[in-house]
C-alpha cells in the first residue's frame, strides 16, 4: 500500500474548516477573521488574518500551530 493509497480525499472546502477548527482549539484564537486557503496539487494552505480577528497577540503561535496542522493534514488527505 503506498502512502497516497491510505488518505481520504477531502474537498479543499472541508480541509479549510478542518484546519480553523483545530486553530479555534488555541487559548486566544480569534473566533473571526482567520483566512484559510487550500490550494494547489500537491496541496498547501495558506493562512491570513483579517481585519475581524482584531490585534492578535498570539499570532505566531497560531502561525506554528498552522504549521503542524497542515503537515499533519498533507500526511492524511488529498484534495479532491
Amino acid at each position: 500500500m503506498t502512502d497516497t493509497a491510505a488518505r481520504q480525499t477531502k474537498t479543499a472546502d472541508e480541509l479549510q474548516t478542518m484546519i480553523l477548527a483545530d486553530l479555534h482549539q488555541v487559548e486566544g484564537c480569534p473566533s473571526r477573521g482567520l483566512i484559510v486557503t487550500v490550494y494547489g496539487l500537491p496541496w498547501k494552505a495558506m493562512l491570513s488574518f483579517g481585519v475581524e480577528a482584531g490585534p492578535v497577540r498570539n499570532k505566531d503561535e497560531l502561525k506554528k500551530f498552522f504549521d503542524i496542522i497542515l503537515e499533519r493534514h498533507q500526511r492524511l488527505y488529498d484534495v479532491a
